[in-house]
């Protein structure tokens, strides 16, 4: 069941509209392992790098190995060696990828787990955007689908780039771009980062809330009443923006409904909120996110609801 919603102006509102300054991103960071996923998330944190006018970090998790235990001066040069050997790899890599070449970009192979190595560069490059790939061939590769992905969300303030393994890998021309909405205002974050490169792109937005289904349909079409007045608050006052964003109610499981609007719209992002209680996820977000990141046929943007 699904129910468009005309966009209006509410004068007297309790919940923001979806206006926003500009998103910027001064500082990307890449994470890879050299996979084929990871490799996709890397052209795309470039070209947007060259879009924003922004650094990129490009990042490696050298996993640490435990050569002797009872040698830590050996174990310790050891892991030098290897280090300054996945340097060089890492240098050869990005070197064969012309997106990167052609911009701006720091590379760094760091031993640790994949979790510590990214949430540290985060935090000491005052990251504001990080981007990966999913299903990969080291412990980078399973940050989405995993728990590594959970502690990489809850540890980091900057929002979350993924290329699924259904993805293509391409996030340009950004013409259509789909937000699942939660409601009230858990996932305004989000909507601001979607609404702002909607507007910077020239992009259709399509906003999305998912109900449960109900045995009742009384008190679902209660509730659908309900989330329609909710959505209509939340149009812009700029009429110019206002034509480009388009609301709807989905009723059913939240990442079917998200992934068929998005195929339906030909989406080349999906913007959602990333917490752990979500009414969105039916208090299950992680398992929300991964669905979609496994079905999405484009990159999805995972934001955490920490104020701007």
């Amino acid at each position: 069941m699904s129910a468009s919603i005309t966009v209006h102006n509410a004068e007297q509102s309790g919940l923001p509209r979806l206006e926003t300054t500009p998103v910027r991103f001064k500082t990307i960071l890449a994470a890879t392992d050299f996979s084929e996923r990871a490799t996709s998330a890397l052209k795309i944190g470039a070209r947007m790098a060259k879009q924003f006018r922004s650094t990129l970090h490009v990042v490696h998790a050298v996993t640490p190995e435990f050569y002797m235990a009872d040698a830590t001066m050996l174990s310790s040069e050891l892991q030098k060696i290897d280090v300054e050997r996945c340097q060089r790899e890492l240098h050869e890599y990005t070197r064969r990828i012309p997106e990167v070449r052609a911009t701006l970009h720091e590379e760094t192979a760091i031993c640790g787990a994949p979790t510590d190595v990214i949430t540290s560069v985060v935090e000491a490059a005052g990251i504001d955007l990080l981007v990966m790939g999913s299903h990969g061939r080291g412990p980078v590769g399973k940050l989405v689908l995993g728990s590594v992905a959970e502690a990489v969300i809850r540890r980091t303030h900057c929002p979350v780039l993924v290329v699924g393994p259904h993805c293509g890998g391409r996030l340009y021309p950004l013409r259509s771009i789909v937000l699942g909405m939660d409601l009230p205002a858990a996932s305004l974050r989000a909507a601001q980062y979607a609404t702002s490169l909607a507007r910077q792109f020239g992009s259709t937005l399509m906003v999305v809330r998912v109900l449960a289904q109900h045995s009742r349909p009384i008190s679902g079409a209660v509730e659908e009443r309900f989330a329609k007045e909710d959505l209509r608050e939340l149009a812009p006052g700029d009429p110019e923006l206002r034509k480009h964003i388009h609301f709807q109610i989905r009723s059913g499981e939240a990442a079917e409904e998200i992934l068929r609007i998005a195929a339906e719209s030909k989406a080349n992002l999906i913007v959602m909120g990333a917490r752990e209680h979500s009414t969105l996820a039916d208090h299950a977000p992680w398992a929300t996110l991964s669905r979609v990141i496994r079905g999405a046929h484009c990159p999805v943007l995972a934001v955490q609801p920490h104020s701007v």
